[in-house]
């Protein structure tokens, strides 16, 4: 694997103080990566973007995008992120949403996974928890069929992993599509 590469970070966020102290935790904890977090957070009711800009004072490889927009719903958050963020100097691009956790090497096996098998982008299965202790796994690691993409996304979109290359040209098709794109509410199936 590449030695430590850099990672953009890109976490969508609103009211989000119950759960997002212990996610950039996790992220921070991250083995054998070089990242960034960018944070967006939507117009929130408690106080989620006083405490990440408290945070991002602390520490240097946390940046918070400009507050005040209304976006209404996690896609549109991270279609900004996508957008807003310049994330050419970095090697890869994750997502993250504010109420995950992620083991110590998410990332790191990510890019390991994506480097051996020589691929643009990477989702995994994943843990979904439940206060009361319950969790179970979500296996979406399926081998994927010819018309997959028409019915499903690839993966939940908190467990992708981009190449640089691909994520900036999806950035471009991004921004020259800006009206149609927000139409789609879910950002993991964009």
């Amino acid at each position: 694997m590449t030695n430590n590469p850099s990672i953009a970070v890109l976490l969508a966020a609103y009211n989000g103080m119950k759960w997002i102290e212990e996610q950039i935790a996790s992220i921070l904890s991250q083995n054998d990566i070089s990242f960034e977090i960018f944070i967006s957070v939507d117009l929130s009711n408690d106080k989620t973007y006083e405490w990440c800009q408290d945070l991002a004072r602390k520490n240097s490889c946390i940046k918070v995008l400009p507050y005040g927009e209304r976006f209404g719903g996690a896609a549109k958050n991270f279609y900004r992120l996508i957008r807003d963020v310049d994330f050419s100097d970095f090697d890869y691009i994750a997502f993250a949403d504010q109420d995950d956790i992620w083991n110590c090497n998410k990332l790191h096996h990510a890019i390991r996974t994506i480097e051996q098998e020589n691929l643009s982008g990477y989702s995994s299965d994943v843990i979904a928890f439940w206060e009361d202790g319950r969790n179970k796994l979500l296996k979406k690691s399926f081998h994927q069929k010819k018309f997959d993409y028409f019915f499903e996304a690839a993966g939940p979109g908190c467990t992708y992993v981009l190449k640089r290359q691909p994520a900036q040209k999806f950035k471009k098709f991004l921004i020259k599509n800006w009206e149609y794109v927000n139409l789609v509410e879910l950002h993991d199936w964009m």
